[in-house]
């Protein structure tokens, strides 16, 4: 594939210039034949329910978490004796997966807790459904 040079170019923008000149435009629509149509706006009234809930995986994983930190941290205050079979990493590993399990409960159950006080918050409500036509 060749590229064009300067002298092709400008003999192709003539020759597109010389047809959209040559075609003459379209006579523009008059107001009569527009259709003038007017929308036509049905509501309807629904009554429904709102009820408020608990983000149950944000507050579990959340509780992991902060079990999992709670108890490396408390791991990393105590000191490993030297002759221990085991390694200050293995102790906060260990830590932090008992700790992650036992904020994963506590959060489990302040989820519920939650929950229940979220259902007491529950209200009703209208909504307005609009049909355009």
């Amino acid at each position: 594939m060749s590229i064009p040079d300067a002298g092709e170019q400008r003999a192709a923008v003539e020759t597109a210039t010389e047809t959209a000149q040559a075609v003459p435009a379209a006579p523009a629509p008059a107001e009569d034949a527009l259709d003038t149509h007017e929308a036509v706006i049905e509501e309807t009234e629904h009554e429904v329910v709102l009820q408020r809930t608990v983000r149950y995986g944000r507050v579990l994983i959340g509780g992991a978490v902060l079990g999992a930190i709670v108890a490396m941290l408390a791991c990393l205050l105590f000191p490993v004796p030297e002759d221990a079979e085991y390694t200050m990493a293995q102790a906060v590993g260990i830590s932090a997966i008992i700790g992650g399990a036992i904020g994963l409960g506590i959060a489990g159950l302040f989820s519920i807790v939650l929950g229940f006080l979220a259902k007491r918050g529950s209200g009703v409500g209208v909504a307005i459904q609009r049909d355009v036509r």
